[in-house]
C-alpha cells in the first residue's frame, strides 16, 4: 500500500466522469475525497474468505462463509483505514488529495505532492503503518475482554491484518510505504529525490530476493509441496519487483529531465494575431508561429506543412487563422526557457497533446513538441 504523488494536476480542466473510467465503484467520499472498491479487490475478498472459512466449512459451513466474508471486508477496512491515514496527514500539509483506491494489492491513495519536503513526504508514507499498528494493539488489547468462537476468530485475524500490514509496509524497499521512507531519507541527505528513488528501488528488489528465498525457495527446499500459498509469494515478489523496477526507472528518467533545459528542445516562435496574412510570417528557418487573440494568450499553432501549402501568390490575401490549427487550452507551458523540461512534460502529458506554446513574463517566446522531448530523452 502506497501514498502515490502523480504530482501536477489541473482541476479545472478534467471532469469526474473521466476520473472514474478503470477505477472501479466508488463506494464512498470522506471529506471530498472520493473512495473506489476496484474490481480486483474481489479476488482477494474470495481468496480470504476461503482460507478463513475452510476449518468451519465440514461442522458449520454457514457461519464459516459468514466469518470468511466478515474477515474480508474487516480487511477492507484496514486497507481504508491505512489509506486514509496517509490522506488526512498529507491534506494536513497542504497536498490535495485526488483519490483512494483498494484493489487485489490492498490500495493507493493518490495526491498532489505539491510544497512538499523530504520531511512530510516522509510523515506521509509512515502514517499508513502507524494507523495499522496502533488497529492492531486495540484489537490485541480487546481480546481478554471478547468472549465466544466468532468474536474471538474475528480480533485475532484484525490483529493478524493489521500486524501484517503494519510490518510489511514498513520494510525499507519501492513500492512499500518504507520505501518511500527511505527515499526521504536519502533525498533529504543527499538533496537529491531522484537519487533518492533508485536507492529505494534497488532496496526493494533486495528485500523481494530475500522474501522469494525465505518464503518459497527455503520450503521447497525442506520438501514442501508448491500450493496455492507458495504461488502466492511468487505473485507478490512479481509485484514489489515491478514497482522497485519502477522507481529506478523513474528515478534515472527525472534525473535525466532535471539535466536537459528546456530552451534546448524548444522552438523559437513568432507570435501574431489570427487575422494577420500569412506573407507577414517570418521565413527564418525553425520558427514556430503561435497565433494569440487580443489578450496575447496562445491559441492556435500554425504546422509548417500547411503554412507550405501556401501559394507565394495567395500569402498575402491569406489570413493566418486560415492555416492554424486551435489547440487544446491548456496547451500554455509557462515556464522559463532555462529551466528544466518538467513543465513542458507536465502539460503534454496531463492533457495528451503533442505541442504546448511556452510562454515567459507574459509573452510567447517558444513551441516545444513531444517528439523533441522523447529524441532529448533517449540521447541521454
Amino acid at each position: 500500500m502506497t501514498a502515490a504523488a502523480p504530482g501536477h494536476q489541473a482541476p479545472g480542466h478534467r471532469d469526474e466522469a473521466s476520473d472514474d473510467r478503470g477505477l472501479g465503484v466508488r463506494i464512498a467520499r470522506v471529506a471530498g475525497i472520493p473512495v473506489y472498491l476496484a474490481p480486483s479487490w474481489f479476488v482477494i475478498a474470495v481468496v480470504i474468505t476461503a482460507i478463513v472459512a475452510a476449518p468451519l466449512l465440514p461442522t458449520r459451513p454457514l457461519v464459516g462463509v459468514a466469518v470468511g466474508v466478515t474477515q474480508a471486508l474487516a480487511l477492507l477496512a484496514c486497507v481504508l483505514v491505512h489509506e486514509a491515514a496517509h490522506a488526512v496527514v498529507a491534506r494536513g500539509f497542504g497536498m490535495p488529495v485526488v483519490r483512494i483506491v483498494a484493489n487485489v494489492w490492498g490500495g493507493h491513495t493518490s495526491m498532489e505532492a505539491v510544497r512538499t519536503t523530504p520531511g512530510r513526504m516522509a510523515l506521509v508514507a509512515a502514517a499508513g503503518p502507524a494507523s495499522n499498528a496502533v488497529f492492531a494493539l486495540v484489537a490485541w488489547a480487546a481480546l481478554p475482554v471478547v468472549t465466544g468462537d466468532v468474536g474471538n476468530r474475528l480480533l485475532h485475524g484484525l490483529v493478524i491484518i493489521n500486524g501484517s500490514l503494519a510490518v510489511l509496509n514498513i520494510l525499507p524497499g519501492m513500492p512499500l510505504d518504507g520505501g518511500q521512507v527511505l527515499e526521504c531519507l536519502v533525498w533529504k541527505a543527499t538533496g537529491d529525490r531522484n537519487r533518492g528513488s533508485v536507492v529505494a528501488g534497488w532496496s526493494g528488489r533486495v528485500l523481494t530476493v530475500l522474501l522469494v528465498l525465505w518464503f518459497f525457495v527455503r520450503p521447497v527446499a525442506g520438501g514442501q509441496t508448491v500450493g496455492f500459498g507458495l504461488l502466492w509469494v511468487l505473485v507478490i515478489a512479481s509485484v514489489l519487483w515491478g514497482g522497485a523496477t519502477e522507481s529506478i526507472r523513474r528515478g534515472h528518467a527525472l534525473a535525466t529531465i532535471g539535466r536537459l533545459r528546456l530552451g534546448e528542445v524548444m522552438h523559437p516562435a513568432f507570435a501574431v494575431r489570427s487575422d494577420a496574412a500569412v506573407s507577414e510570417l517570418p521565413t527564418s528557418p525553425g520558427a514556430e508561429v503561435v497565433v494569440v487573440d487580443d489578450h496575447g494568450r496562445p491559441t492556435a499553432y500554425v504546422d509548417g506543412e500547411h503554412l507550405a501549402s501556401v501559394p507565394p501568390e495567395a500569402r498575402p490575401h491569406t489570413p493566418v487563422s486560415a492555416v492554424a490549427s486551435h489547440q487544446h487550452p491548456g496547451w500554455v507551458v509557462a515556464a522559463d526557457p532555462a529551466g528544466d523540461l518538467m513543465p513542458a512534460i507536465v502539460v503534454l502529458q496531463e492533457f495528451g497533446i503533442a505541442v504546448g506554446a511556452v510562454v515567459h513574463h507574459g509573452r510567447v517566446v517558444g513551441v516545444v513538441h513531444a517528439t523533441d522531448i522523447g529524441k532529448a530523452l533517449g540521447r541521454n
